[in-house]
């Protein structure tokens, strides 16, 4: 039996990256996930090949910049699976500006991915896992939460937030048999900064080479690794872990 049998999770950001990691190795350890993106074309290919494979999963297509589509996704969830016991905070957008550049709308933007979709889909789940005796919340953080890198104000703000809810969330609501945590990864090589480093007309060796400089393992960490300690939050095993932030960095925050 996987740690996750007979459970339901519900994940954001699951079709790619970290979220896409922990749609996998979740069902894999025996859970039913639901899973959220705003890229339908990828997120319908992650959940053909996961039910292909045996896997029992609903993506559903949704920006949880806006808090109709957090709840309407946690309870086509609940439709489909009848409960959940797990949900996992990860979708997230990213802008590099300074406080003197960043508008308005690019500040509405990225709190109400990074930030409020956290706290409009912990709104939905809460009610269901009170109905299911308790629960987990893993949100995914960042080593941003409690550090800044420069010319990221708004992503370090939020994340920043993100320690903060977190740990609102496990005062208010550990009562309840409910758990909540965050991850806080450092670097980890997804397709985002794939992308980034296309367009910067970088090559992924610069990218490790960073990441060397900066951590004491001296490399990249995988969105599997990050996957691996999310597991770890949301399952028995951390049964009396709550408001905790887990730092799965290489050791960045501790150099």
């Amino acid at each position: 039996m996987g740690k996750l049998t007979g459970m339901i999770a519900a994940v954001t950001g699951g079709a790619s990256g970290i979220g896409e990691a922990t749609v996998r190795r979740f069902v894999a350890e025996g859970a039913d996930v639901a899973f959220a993106d705003r890229d339908a074309e990828r997120g319908q290919r992650v959940a053909a090949e996961i039910t292909a494979a045996g896997g029992k999963v609903l993506f559903v297509e949704a920006d949880v910049g806006k808090e109709a589509a957090c709840l309407g996704f946690i309870k086509q969830a609940d439709a489909r699976f009848g409960r959940l016991d797990i949900l996992v905070n990860n979708a997230g957008i990213r802008m590099y500006q300074t406080v003197v550049d960043a508008s308005a709308e690019s500040w509405d933007d990225i709190l109400a991915v990074n930030l409020k979709s956290y706290a409009y889909c912990a709104k939905g789940a809460i009610p269901l896992m009170r109905r299911s005796g308790g629960g987990a919340i893993v949100n995914v953080a960042s080593v941003r939460s409690v550090i800044v890198g420069g010319n990221s104000i708004q992503y370090d703000t939020a994340k920043h937030a993100v320690a903060g809810l977190t740990r609102g969330l496990a005062m208010d609501h550990g009562p309840e048999g409910i758990r909540v945590n965050a991850v806080c990864p450092g670097s980890i090589f997804t397709p985002f900064h794939a992308r980034r480093l296309q367009a910067a007309g970088k090559t992924v060796a610069e990218y490790n080479a960073d990441a060397a400089s900066r951590t004491m393992l001296k490399r990249p960490g995988t969105a599997e690794e990050i996957a691996a300690c999310i597991l770890f939050l949301a399952s028995k095993d951390a049964s009396y872990v709550t408001g905790t932030l887990l730092f799965v960095d290489g050791g960045m925050t501790s150099m």
